[in-house]
This record gives C-alpha cells, structure tokens and sequence, in this order.
C-alpha cells in the first residue's frame, strides 16, 4: 500500500470536514497540502526506483511535514518578529522592551512550526494511528515545554519591573517568583506525563498524593525556604539592601538577594555569604534597617581615667576651667544652685548640664554634655548623656553616650573619632589623666629617678636612649 493508497483510504466525509487553510498560495486546505506531499514522496521513491514500501514511504513522508512545517513556521516567524520590531522602535513600553530583550517573542513563535506540524499529522495520517499518536503527543509536550518557558519568562519581566518600579520597600520577592516558576514547571511535569500515558491530568493530581512523602524529602529544602520566605515577608524582617547579622555565623553585611534556597549577604570584606532562610527564622539575626531608616547612629563608648587625677575642685582649678569655653557660664549658675541648696534637686529650671562643681570629673562630665548638645553632628533629638561607670583596677569609666547625625558608616566613624580625640585633649585641661598600665619604660625611668643618678650621665637598655637631666635645670 503507497502514500496515495492512504490518502485515498481517509473517508470522503472526514476529509469534507478539514478545516480549509489557506498556505502554499492555493485554496485547497490542509487536505490538499497534504495530498501534494504525498505525491512528492511518491515522485521520490519512482526516481530513485525504490519499491513502494509503505512503511518506509511513511517515514519519509513524516520528514517531508516537518521539513515543510519548519519552513513554513520559520517564514512565519520572521513576519511576525519582524512585526515585534517595528512596534517596539514605536511604542516605548518597558514591560515591552525587556520581553524583546528577554527573546520571549522568538520563543513564543516556536510553536507556529510545531501547530503545523501537528495539523498535517492529524488530518493525513488516518490509516497509521500509531505513528500519527506518538508524533502528535511529543508535538503536544513540545508545545506545553514552550508556553511553560514563555510563561517563566512572563513571570521574571513581571517581578523585575515590580521590583526596580513599584517595590519601594525591597521586599525579597524573589523566593516568590521562584515558587509561581516552580510550580508552571511542576503542572508542565503534570501535562507531559499524561500526555505520554494519555490519561487526564486529574487523575494523575489524584495519584500524586502516594508521592507525597517522598516529595516532601527531595524538596525539603525548597519548602522550608518558602515557609521561612512566607514568614519573613509578612514580619517584614528582611529587605534586599538590608544590613544585617546572623548570629553563629560571619554573615555580617548587606543583603543581596533573597530566594526560596538561600539569602546571599555581602560582608563587608566583599566576600558572599549563603545563607537558608530557614535559619533566620529558627536562629537569630539582627537587622540594622531601623538604624539606616531614623538616619542617625549611636555612640556608646567609654574612656579610662586614672582615679588618682579626680580631686576636689579648689577655687584656683575653679577659675581655670572657667577660662574654657562654655563652662564660665554653667560654673557661675551651678554655684547659685549650691549656694541656695539645689544643686542636687531633680528639678532643673535652668536647664543646666549634668555635672557636678565639687570635682574637676564632674565639671569635665557637664562639659563634654555642653560640647556635644553644641556639635552639628550629633543628634539633638535622641538619648544624649555623660556618665561614669563603676569603678574597676583599670580606673573609671567615662562614657559618652548619644547618637550622630547620619548613619552612613565612614562619615559615622569620622565623627566618633572626633568626640573621643577632643575627649583625649581635654582632659588635661581638668587635670584628668588616662589610665594607662605601666610600661617597661616607665618602670626602668622609675628605678632610674630613685637611685639619684648623677646629671648628665647616659642610661642604656631603655627602649629609646636617656640622658638624666640636672634636677636644678
């Protein structure tokens, strides 16, 4: 039996009621493109003198469809790209423009060869229903393998123009975008396989709960990743450019992208840190999102005094320090207080700095407050205090507590700099000295002064040479 013997066996009712297309310049419908095909391959065989071996004839015929379906779907496609490329010089959409950039046009008109394809299968291969089936149904998984990545990709331009647009609080919709991906690509699955075993894709959704468990441990990860980025988003814990720190771990550093498997972090020595989402919901982290937010930074350190520089102030330190600026003020209404008994009251009309005037630590404490209520870099606005701290063998601590005025990083550093170098320079201006451990050569000079050495003669096995200086001198 030849190609003609089969095109001629397709019932005369069925082949009445093809839908008529118009291709190849005729009228004639698919019914007659298929008829000419069939003649081609018979002109083939007669001049290769072949023997009309229908199986063979069918082969050859099947490559002939899908040369002829290729060219046709590929002339197709250069018209309607083509048509894609004249719109998008035209209308400046950017959901548009990044579909053109992303290919989705070029892959979405993949399937115009496959539609032809399978149109010709259908309606001219009757007698061998096997072939036609099993070529009909990879056309069909390579149609929904295409509408699934067209979909895929749909999805990816739709979050990236929410997300660069529309996104104002950095959301790690990510994990989101990756989870409607996951799940076209699992009803893709879904589709393939029933095509494959020509059952309803109900049934197979029916049976998929057998599966159940052991899709819970291959995709373990996966869905804990989505239950944390679930949790994480309706908290609003993490947001991509968010600065943060997870504890157990050297992740200390900014978001970068937040997703069903992992949160990468960029530290800040450049390296990338991974980390599941899970953990940062079964952990802890701390975020620095409201710090970067209220745009100022806190300050809190201490400084060391020796406790042997703190005396009482006595009149002649007194007029000193009112020689430094700010304090004659405060030193002449702080005395007013004392003299009438309420320097000591809670009530503080005046509005005075804490401090107290019977200790040059005390006058230092009130003026460090003045001088940082006066700093344009320290926030006026938030906590802001001066105090000691309990008393250790490594002398007291004095610490300033406010917060600056921006919370960028470097210019944060510059200004904590400042306040605790001007704290370094004034504390000789209140006879307050820094406690320091002895050094060796300190404990060398020592010894050196005890024994009384005679002037002018040199010292050696210090760390820097000495010379001992006429005491008279």
């Amino acid at each position: 039996m030849n190609i003609s013997t089969i095109l001629c066996a397709i019932p005369t009712e069925l082949a009445d009621k093809l839908p008529t297309v118009n291709m190849l310049g005729t009228e004639e419908g698919t019914y007659a493109v298929a008829r000419m095909i069939m003649n081609i391959v018979d002109w083939i065989f007669n001049l290769f003198g072949l023997s009309h071996h229908p199986t063979l004839e069918l082969w050859v015929y099947s490559i002939l469809v899908f040369a002829i379906s290729w060219g046709i779907g590929y002339i197709t496609q250069l018209v309607i790209l083509f048509i894609v490329n004249q719109v998008g010089k035209r209308w400046k959409n950017p959901i548009y423009a990044d579909l053109r950039n992303a290919g989705f046009f070029h892959k979405i008109s993949r399937i115009i060869p496959a539609l032809y394809f399978l149109i010709f299968i259908q309606f001219t291969m009757q007698q061998h229903s096997g072939l036609s089936n099993w070529l009909s149904r990879a056309t069909w998984i390579f149609l929904a393998f295409i509408v699934a990545r067209c979909l895929t990709i749909v999805t990816y331009i739709v979050w990236n123009h929410v997300d660069k647009r529309e996104n104002k609080k950095h959301l790690p919709l990510k994990g989101l975008v990756q989870l409607i991906c996951g799940l076209i690509w699992i009803l893709f699955a879904i589709v393939a396989v029933s095509i494959i075993v020509d059952k309803s894709p109900g049934t197979l959704l029916a049976g998929l709960g057998v599966f159940a468990s052991v899709l819970m441990l291959i995709f373990k990860d996966s869905i804990l990743g989505l239950v944390a980025g679930v949790q994480l988003s309706e908290n609003d814990s993490v947001h991509v450019g968010d600065w943060i720190a997870v504890d157990g771990t050297n992740a200390n550093g900014t978001v970068l992208e937040v997703s069903l498997t992992e949160v990468k972090i960029q530290n800040w020595d450049k390296t990338v840190s991974s980390v599941p989402p899970y953990n940062l919901i079964s952990g802890t982290f701390t975020t620095y999102r409201p710090m970067q937010e209220s745009n100022t930074r806190r300050i809190a350190r201490t400084y060391l005094i020796d406790s042997e520089s703190v005396v009482e102030a006595t009149p002649d330190l007194i007029a000193k320090i009112s020689e430094i600026p700010l304090m004659k003020d405060w030193i002449e209404k702080k005395q007013a207080q004392k003299a009438a008994g309420k320097e000591y009251c809670v009530n503080n009309p005046e509005g005075l700095a804490d401090g107290t005037i019977d200790t040059n630590l005390g006058m230092f404490r009130a003026y460090m407050k003045m001088w940082l209520l006066a700093n344009p870099n320290i926030s006026h606005v938030d906590d802001l205090f001066v105090n000691t701290l309990q008393q250790s063998q490594n002398g007291i601590p004095f610490q300033v507590y406010c917060f600056t005025s921006t919370s960028a990083w470097i210019p944060y550093e510059g200004i904590q700099s400042a306040v605790f170098e001007h704290v370094a320079v004034m504390l000789t201006k209140f006879n307050l000295f820094v406690f320091e451990n002895e050094s060796s050569r300190a404990t060398v000079l020592e010894g050196v002064m005890s024994r009384q050495l005679p002037a002018g003669e040199s010292v050696f096995g210090l760390p820097t040479p000495m010379i001992i200086n006429d005491p008279k001198s």
